[in-house]
């Protein structure tokens, strides 16, 4: 018994012994890269007689529509720049008929005078930004994120009398599309790209 108990003390010994010079030879930073996107602006537009708080006996949704599209006429955004939506209006549950008209744009300029639309029975639903990068241009993202990392690997081996050697694990989990709500914050046209390396420590 006392012998099992000592094979067992030493197997758990040399795991820690292992583990701990496993660590001690190991250095794990994060690396970043700055890159620009062409973003596509999304806005969504409730178009509901459920918004419609005066006269809602007398006026007809495809008045409050029309209307609508009149003032957009008037900025320079014709109708059928427009996409009309009625599953996605019947999904929300309103109890009064309407729909949702969606409107794309890439200049954010152009999302800007739109969303400044105000009009009876038009409320908005949300807008979002899209951009889309190719495996290629990922691929030059994270080489440059690396180069990132190993440069603060470096700096930080250096203050602590050590060098940094090859690279044994990196971690990428940036996705090549991106969507993001424009609620919060203001839109911008960079985006950080992330990737986590580990290098033997020297």
């Amino acid at each position: 018994m006392k012998k099992v108990i000592l094979s067992f003390a030493f197997v758990l010994a040399s795991m820690g012994l292992f583990a701990q010079q496993h660590y001690q030879n190991n250095i794990s930073v994060n690396g970043v890269h700055t890159y620009e996107i062409a973003p596509e602006y999304s806005a969504k537009m409730i178009v509901s007689m459920s918004n419609v708080y005066y006269d809602a006996q007398t006026v007809s949704l495809s008045e409050v529509k029309s209307g609508y599209l009149d003032k957009l006429a008037k900025i320079g955004i014709s109708s059928d720049r427009l996409k009309e939506d009625n599953l996605h209006y019947s999904l929300m549950g309103y109890d009064k008929e309407g729909t949702v008209f969606i409107f794309k744009t890439k200049s954010l300029e152009e999302m800007q005078k739109f969303l400044a639309v105000k009009s009876i029975g038009v409320s908005k639903s949300d807008t979002t930004l899209s951009a889309e990068i190719t495996e290629d241009q990922m691929a030059s993202y994270a080489k440059a994120a690396f180069d990132s990392s190993k440069k603060k690997a470096n700096a930080i081996a250096a203050k602590i009398g050590r060098k940094v050697g090859k690279a044994i694990y990196i971690s990428d989990s940036n996705s090549n599309k991106i969507q993001e709500s424009l609620y919060y914050g203001s839109p911008t046209n960079s985006k950080d790209y992330y990737i986590s390396v580990s290098f033997e420590l020297l």
